[in-house]
């Protein structure tokens, strides 16, 4: 009994093993992690890449009407662009504007000063024409060394005639000594002065004072007589007498101060810093940029200038000989591109020197999962184990099944029938 037991234990291991395979093999296919096969969101990070703008400044260097036009048109092409923008407002307005005129507005003043003056001394008003003088010097002092100079000598001789005039010969001296300082060509004639101030003023030439020192206090380079001398702060050599101061910089109003050497006393040009506003200062750029003449000194300016308003990239306009060219600049070289002239070119034509490359969305890779080939089911492990299991079961249950046998039993020859009455019994 416990033999038959064993052997149908086995086969029914082997039966299950048969039967469960092609039930795992028929199971669907989990899902795929969805976390694993998420693609990033790569829209959305294009679109915020994009919505930053690229500011680009665009420079009107000749402060021409015409060019002036052009660059509005570009701002407005700019401020409607989805990948490049103008720069600030305030910035944007001061590179393209035209240049404000203060110094000329100060020489036309300090002229009017000199004719008024000379109007004066024509009429021997002495007096007047030393307050015209001196307030057209004051103009001046505000004005490019350079540029005032030849003003400034010319408003230095009328004073000179003025206190001339008032009988103050020391002054009068001064006054002429400085006018030959700063124009030492400067000659007078018997047909448009009086005899008097001839000699006045060639008296003044002969003269050679002693050396004496200027102490400037401030912060620029410094001008004496319209000659560059070093920076301030400093002492600088000059001759005993009158002189003119100038301190100028990039980013300072410039101002001066006529200040008195003597023997005994050194000159005294204290002259306070002049702080610009932030649109003035980006006029100074810009003019720095237009008055660069060799390369090197006009990469350097268009670095400054693009530091200080925060670009990368500029459109710079010109006119020449009528025509209106026009140059971009990168901060990466080669920096400045070829000049070309405009022309009947559509102002966007520009723009798209500048524009980044289209950005092409390539499309993700399809994710390839390896093919799986199903086994058929006599080549799985578990058919196979059952099988085998079945084929040793068959085994040794067929040993067992030949070697079974029963115990012999005493064999009754005496066949009766039980008795009548008894359990099992037949009735007749």
């Amino acid at each position: 009994m416990a033999g038959r037991t064993l052997i149908l234990c086995i086969l029914g291991l082997g039966v299950s093993f048969v039967r469960a395979e092609p039930r795992r093999l028929t199971q669907p296919r989990p899902a795929p992690d969805a976390k694993a096969d998420a693609k990033p969101d790569a829209t959305t990070s294009d679109a915020q890449i994009r919505f930053v703008r690229r500011p680009v400044a665009v420079i009107d260097l000749s402060n021409d009407p015409a060019v002036r036009e052009v660059a509005y048109k570009l701002l407005e092409l700019l401020a409607s662009h989805t990948e490049l923008a103008p720069p600030a407002i305030s910035d944007g307005a001061a590179l393209v504007d035209r240049v404000p005129l203060d110094d000329e507005l100060r020489l036309a003043e300090a002229r009017n000063k000199r004719e008024s003056a000379e109007q004066n001394l024509a009429q021997r008003n002495f007096r007047e024409a030393a307050l015209d003088a001196v307030e057209g010097q004051q103009l001046l002092l505000h004005v490019t060394p350079r540029a005032a100079l030849a003003l400034y000598a010319d408003l230095a001789l009328a004073l000179g005639q003025s206190r001339l005039g008032e009988k103050r010969d020391a002054e009068a001296r001064e006054a002429f000594a400085l006018t030959y300082r700063l124009d030492p060509r400067r000659t007078l004639d018997d047909l448009h002065y009086l005899p008097e101030v001839v000699q006045a003023f060639e008296a003044a030439k002969k003269v050679n004072p002693g050396v004496g020192t200027i102490a400037v206090r401030g912060q620029g380079r410094v001008w004496i007589d319209g000659e560059d001398v070093g920076r301030a702060p400093g002492e600088f050599k000059a001759s005993l007498g009158r002189h003119v101061v100038w301190l100028t910089e990039l980013l300072r109003e410039t101002g001066g101060k006529e200040v008195l050497v003597t023997a005994a006393r050194p000159g005294d040009a204290t002259i306070m810093d002049g702080p610009l506003t932030r649109p003035q200062k980006v006029v100074r750029y810009r003019m720095a940029l237009s008055q660069a003449q060799d390369p090197a000194a006009r990469a350097s300016a268009i670095r400054a200038l693009a530091g200080f308003v925060n670009v990368h990239d500029a459109v710079l306009l010109s006119s020449i000989n009528g025509r209106i060219v026009w140059q971009t600049w990168r901060d990466h070289a080669p920096g400045f591109g070829a000049l070309k002239e405009l022309g009947h070119d559509n102002p966007l034509e520009i723009l798209k020197q500048l524009a980044p490359p289209p950005v092409v969305d390539e499309p993700e890779p399809p994710i390839v999962h390896p093919r799986v080939v199903a086994k058929r089911w006599y080549q799985s492990r578990p058919v196979q184990l059952g099988f085998v299991a079945t084929v040793v079961a068959a085994i040794v249950g067929g040993y067992f099944w030949a070697h079974y046998t029963e115990a012999d039993r005493a064999w009754d020859h005496d066949i009766k029938f039980p008795p009548a009455g008894s359990a099992g019994s037949v009735r007749p």
